[in-house]
């Protein structure tokens, strides 16, 4: 699975949506609880590509950068305006010593570059 957030301090979530055009896979407040019942500490928007069985994760990245590469340009307006940050959290769940191939290609440094994003690795033995 590979999620894409916006994540800042206090932010209207559906501007996000509204200035992308993007339907966010989940959102959430600053001061809201997760379903553990922890007080988020920050306001997020995220899309995410769902737990997809591949051994290859510059797939899951090509459905993100799909929805997202038309709209990095307001990508960096709206960091720019509102105070935000931009990460990419890829989990991995190794299944029957089944390992994936953990590329990332140029057009994915690119576009994490252009959006000055980070990106997360959390792997799961299971």
């Amino acid at each position: 699975m590979i999620e894409f957030c916006i994540i800042g301090d206090e932010f209207n979530p559906q501007e996000i949506t509204n200035k992308l055009s993007i339907e966010p896979t989940e959102y959430y407040l600053k001061g809201s609880r997760s379903s553990y019942n922890i007080e988020r500490k920050e306001t997020c928007w995220s899309i995410s590509t769902g737990y997809i069985d591949t051994l290859y994760i510059g797939e899951l990245f090509d459905i993100l950068l799909e929805k997202l590469i038309d709209v990095k340009e307001m990508i960096v307006e709206l960091k720019k305006s509102l105070r935000l940050e931009c990460k990419f959290f890829v989990v991995i769940n190794i299944v029957q010593d089944n390992k994936p191939a953990i590329y990332l290609n140029k057009k994915i440094i690119e576009f994490a570059d252009f959006v000055d994003a980070e990106i997360d690795f959390d792997l799961y033995i299971l």
